[in-house]
Formats: structure tokens, C-alpha cells, sequence
């Protein structure tokens, strides 16, 4: 990281930490030093929380232990548990109230060096935090790519407007060279989904060992269907927003500026920004452009992939257009390709999304109305959003290219929590042979079935395609 150090107090003797005050953190200094699994593997004796869905974090354990780590991991559900099976593994298994005592007996137990979790806004994380600092023991936090799709973030001390990026200034940052060419990695999204299916199987079998726990996202059947309803949804949005596609990516498409929508219970949201749903931030949004945007302009809501299976606005933002003298003016899409939406916008609006790194990168204006790491001066608009939509400048390319080249060197890994063999290969026992095809297509045909009769607009013809797509795809 780059980072000024200082002196920090360990539980246990440094010799037995292996890693003493003048290898790792007392001297003041300032460092810039590549992210990667190696940061970890300094540290003598680490403690995992919850990882991302899947094997990455049992993968990393191997890692670790293979570079003489002492390694113990904390499971909080049946999805944990599914996932992640041997080594030091204890089980948090009491009310959450009792989480703080819980750690701190641990940690000071078993001598940890280092704690490490995927991202730090999850309650019980937000805890760890808190407890790792006051103890002196460094917090580690992986989270999804801030450059996508070939990345995932590791920074020390937390990620997105907790990233210690956030205070730092552009002059601050030095000029490096930018990074080699990635390696790429095929159906991450795909797997991921899949990972996720069967975490929250377990999480759902495993409810009566973990009486107390709750997830940011609810165990049960109805959460599951959801996420096989997203797959369904995908089709059938491909199909009724086609026409749209076809007019917001014609060489004449209408001067539009994008709004790049979280998932509904997105931390970064309640958290780190003015709004505590999704619904409020669409119109306030929808509120200033009717206001104060040119009236030959046009607004687009892109909704997020990960969120298509919980949620649909369009109800919600054809009310508030209607409100506010907008109707007309006011486009809600799914699954159009984002960088193809982005070359044609005119500026992105969002929170705090990291679309908008994708969108700075392709030359997009961007304004950030959150707590965000990156909406610095001179690389994001400063100003309000009613004068967004009328002077949003441009990007400064050389600017935004010293900032992302620093970004990928302190926090940026080319891997994948998912689909990265060389640490995370996918087990036969979780690819689809024909018997998933057919449960596929089972929760299809229910899907479908409940879609036709929920009133939407609905034909035989889009609901065949999307059988197909699904149990094809």
C-alpha cells in the first residue's frame, strides 16, 4: 500500500508474530508496493471471516498455510460451512450482541497478526474493524475489482469510501507506469451465480446450527427463487427492451445522460451516502433533471445486474416522472452492454458506484453525489447536480490515467474470487450435468407460469426464447 506507517502494539512477542516493528510498521515511511495474496503471507498467524460465495477463501487458506501461515477461520452460517471445511475452523454460532467479546478472546487466543474479510461494511466486520484497531492488528479487506472484470481489490483497513485512497489527495499520488495486460477470465459472473446458489442452500440447511445468524440477504426459498428469477428476467428483458437498446446505441440516438443504480440493500448506500433506499435516490435524480436539464435531453436508468431478480422500478420511476413533468424523458433499461451505453452518454450519475471508473475510462463525465474514493478534484465533477446536466465538462485523461495506475498498483489484483484456476477451480460436483438442466428448466417453467399470470405484458413466443436461453445457456 502506499502508506505513512507507525508503531503499533501486538499482543504477542514480535518473534513469535514474525513480524517485527522494523520489517513491517514502525518506522515512518512512504511506500508504494503492488497488491497481491503475498501482502497476507507476512503475517504469522491470520484470522478469516467471511469471504466472498465459493472456495476462494479455503483456496487462500492453501495458500497460506503453504507459506507457513497458522491459519483459523470464523464460520457464521451453513453457507460458510459449505464452502469452507477444514484447518482451525471455529463457529460463531450466539447472538450477534456477543460478537465483539467473542473476537476479542479469540484474537488474543490464538495471537493473531492479521484479519482478513471480503468487504467491511457487513455488521459483523464493521466490528472486527473496530476490535483489529483497538488491539493493533492489521484489517485486511478483499472486495469485487474496482477495475472490472479481470480485478479484485485487497486494501488494508477497509474498501470503497473506507479505502485509505479516500484522503488522499491527486498530488499525492506518483506517476507509475501502467500496468502489464491482464489475464482475463471466462464466466465469472456465471459462476459466481452458481456459487451463490448453493451458499445460500447451505445457509438455508444450516439454520438450526446457526439459530441467531442473518445475512445481508435473507436465507429461504424466496431468496433463492429470486436469484433463479434474475436468470429468467435476463431473457426476458433481452427481448422487451430490445427496441430501446436499438434506439439508445443508433448512430442518432437521443443526447442522454446515464444513472448507474445499486443493488436495493447496498451498504455503500445506506451507509455512505444521503439516502437510505434506492427509491429516494431515483427521485431525487429525477426531480433536479426535470428542473434544470435541457429539454432536448434525456435520462437513463441502468439497472444492476445483481439486483434484477429482487427489484423493478418501472413502475416507481414512471410515477415520479409523471410528478415531476418528465414523462417521456425519463428511460429505464436492464441488460444493455455498459460500455456501449457509456461511449454515447453524456455523463454518468451515480453514488458511488464503481461504474463510474468504467465511465471515466471511457472519456465520461462523471458525478458522484456519495462518500467515494475516487470523486476527487479534477478527476470528478465537483459542483451540484442541477449544474451537472448543463456544463459537465470533460476528463482529463492524463489525470484519470496516474490516478487508475496508482489504484491497480496499491489495490488491485489481476485475479478472480471465481473463475481464476490457479486459485479457484470449480468442482465437477458443482457443474451442470443433465440433472441441473432439468431443475432449471423446472424453476423455468414455474417462473414463467407465475409471469403470465401477474399481468405484465407477456407472449408465448419471448417466453419460449427465454426457456431456451435458460436451460441452454
Amino acid at each position: 500500500m502506499f502508506s505513512f506507517g507507525k508503531s503499533s502494539t501486538k499482543l504477542c512477542n514480535p518473534t513469535r508474530n514474525g513480524l517485527d516493528a522494523a520489517t513491517h510498521e514502525s518506522a515512518p515511511r512512504a511506500v508504494v508496493e503492488q497488491a497481491s495474496l503475498d501482502q497476507i503471507s507476512r503475517y504469522r498467524r491470520v484470522l478469516l471471516l467471511q469471504g466472498p460465495n465459493g472456495r476462494f477463501f479455503s483456496r487462500l487458506r492453501d495458500l497460506l498455510v503453504a507459506k507457513g501461515c497458522q491459519v483459523t477461520k470464523v464460520n457464521f452460517n451453513g453457507g460458510d460451512d459449505l464452502f469452507y471445511r477444514e484447518g482451525d475452523l471455529v463457529r460463531f454460532t450466539q447472538p450477534i450482541v456477543l460478537w465483539e467479546s467473542f473476537l476479542r478472546t479469540l484474537l488474543v487466543e490464538r495471537c493473531i497478526d492479521a484479519v482478513v474479510v471480503f468487504g467491511s461494511s457487513r455488521r459483523h466486520h464493521r466490528i472486527a474493524a473496530r476490535v483489529a484497531k483497538s488491539l493493533g492488528i492489521t484489517f485486511w479487506v478483499f472486495e469485487e475489482g474496482y477495475v472490472r472484470p479481470d480485478y479484485i481489490t485487497l486494501e488494508r483497513s477497509g474498501v470503497n469510501a473506507d479505502s485509505p485512497i479516500a484522503s488522499l489527495e491527486l498530488s499525492d499520488f506518483p506517476t507509475l507506469q501502467a500496468p502489464p495486460s491482464a489475464r482475463k477470465f471466462q464466466h465469472s459472473f456465471r459462476k459466481m451465480a452458481l456459487y451463490s446458489f448453493w451458499y445460500f442452500v447451505g445457509g438455508i440447511l444450516g439454520t438450526h446450527r446457526y439459530p441467531h445468524y442473518r445475512h445481508h440477504k435473507p436465507f429461504g426459498i424466496g431468496e433463492l427463487a429470486q436469484w433463479i428469477r434474475s436468470a429468467y428476467r435476463k431473457q426476458y428483458y433481452r427481448w422487451r427492451e430490445r427496441a430501446l437498446q436499438e434506439r439508445l446505441l443508433a448512430s442518432d440516438h437521443p443526447h442522454f445522460f446515464l444513472v448507474a443504480l445499486q443493488v436495493y440493500n447496498d451498504s455503500q448506500i445506506r451507509v455512505h451516502s444521503p439516502w437510505r433506499r434506492i427509491e429516494d435516490f431515483i427521485e431525487w435524480t429525477i426531480h433536479s433533471f426535470a428542473e434544470h436539464a435541457p429539454t432536448d435531453s434525456v435520462l437513463v436508468f441502468k439497472h444492476h445486474p445483481m439486483d434484477r431478480g429482487h427489484t423493478d422500478y418501472k413502475a416507481w420511476i414512471e410515477a415520479c416522472a409523471a410528478r415531476f413533468g418528465a414523462s417521456g424523458r425519463i428511460l429505464y433499461i436492464h441488460d444493455a452492454h455498459l460500455p456501449s451505453l457509456l461511449h454515447r452518454s453524456m455523463g454518468l450519475v451515480t453514488v458511488n458506484s464503481t461504474t463510474g471508473l468504467q465511465a471515466l475510462f471511457h472519456r465520461v463525465p462523471v458525478i458522484a453525489l456519495g462518500r467515494c474514493f475516487y470523486a476527487k478534484v479534477g478527476l470528478t465533477y465537483q459542483g451540484p447536480l442541477d449544474a451537472f446536466w448543463n456544463d459537465p465538462g470533460a476528463v482529463d485523461m492524463r489525470i484519470y490515467a496516474r490516478f487508475r495506475n496508482f489504484l491497480v498498483r496499491v489495490s488491485q489484483i489481476n485475479s478472480s474470487f471465481y473463475a481464476d484456476s490457479m486459485l479457484v477451480p470449480v468442482p465437477d460436483s458443482l457443474r451442470y450435468g443433465w440433472h441441473g438442466r432439468f431443475t432449471r428448466f423446472l424453476c423455468a417453467v414455474g417462473l414463467v407460469a407465475a409471469d403470465a399470470y401477474s399481468g405484465r405484458p407477456w407472449d408465448i413466443f419471448t417466453a419460449v426464447n427465454m426457456l431456451a436461453a435458460m436451460v441452454l445457456g
